[in-house]
């Protein structure tokens, strides 16, 4: 091969390398800028407590239809078939104590059989749970500083608060209440959600914990209007719903 016909090929070789790396370059550049979208994207931790089965997967297709992945604190002493179909759709499996007994008026062995114990149970079966919901919200330092050393994050159940993502990787985070019983109408339900929502949205990266019980109408439930009206208002701001895992694994 000729000098002339080496530097032209060797020119190709070059050529292609470039538009090789360039194209390299588009794709680590999307995969940086998809990361930053997810890291400042702001959403919702969305918990369901206590056990209701029946209603929590009657509405797997209406979690589905916003993309909402879900985290269902329990009360069981062991798996049940539910929490392997949740975690089939993406959702968590959060603890609740085994009976939804007052924590703070237990004895440290008690608290031991009744929320920490049944980790060892379900890790044997596959469920890995790295959440905990206390029971009434009642909490106190012991049990944060006992619970804290089995679970990631502890979640109380009174107030609505902004939290950093990051910040949710490990510690107590308090939850907001949107069962029927707390809002005398759908009005003051979309009112107050819309309020919270829109708090997220002007903020970069917070994320605000909601919980209810059962989906239905009683009190201690949240009913299938004002639940798709949080999804459904969640979507149109371009928020999240994230999983107490998936902040954690952050």
């Amino acid at each position: 091969m000729s000098e002339k016909k080496k530097l032209k090929a060797g020119m190709k070789i070059g050529i292609a390398a470039a538009a090789a790396l360039a194209a390299a370059a588009v794709v680590l550049g999307g995969i940086k800028l998809h990361r930053m979208h997810l890291r400042d994207q702001s959403g919702i931790l969305l918990a369901f407590d206590d056990y209701s089965a029946e209603s929590w997967e009657a509405h797997f297709d209406l979690f589905e239809q916003y993309d909402a992945k879900v985290t269902f604190f329990i009360n069981a002493s062991e798996p049940v078939e539910f929490c392997y179909k949740a975690q089939e759709q993406g959702h968590e499996i959060g603890f609740h104590t085994m009976s939804h007994v007052k924590l703070p008026d237990c004895t440290d062995e008690q608290v031991y059989q009744e929320a920490i114990a049944p980790i060892g149970m379900f890790r044997e079966k596959g469920i890995e749970m790295t959440s905990f919901a206390y029971p009434y919200g009642n909490y106190n330092d012991r049990l944060n500083e006992m619970l804290l050393e089995h679970y990631n994050i502890v979640r109380g159940a009174w107030e609505c608060q902004l939290n950093l993502k990051h910040n949710l990787r490990h510690g107590f985070v308090e939850a907001m209440p949107i069962d029927n019983g707390y809002f005398e109408t759908q009005e003051a339900f979309e009112t107050r959600v819309t309020e919270v929502l829109n708090e997220l949205k002007k903020n970069k990266g917070v994320v605000a914990c909601m919980y209810s019980h059962a989906i239905g109408d009683g009190e201690w439930s949240i009913d299938e209007e004002k639940l798709e009206f949080l999804l459904k208002k969640a979507e149109e701001l371009g928020l999240k719903f994230y999983t107490f895992r998936e902040l954690q694994d952050l």
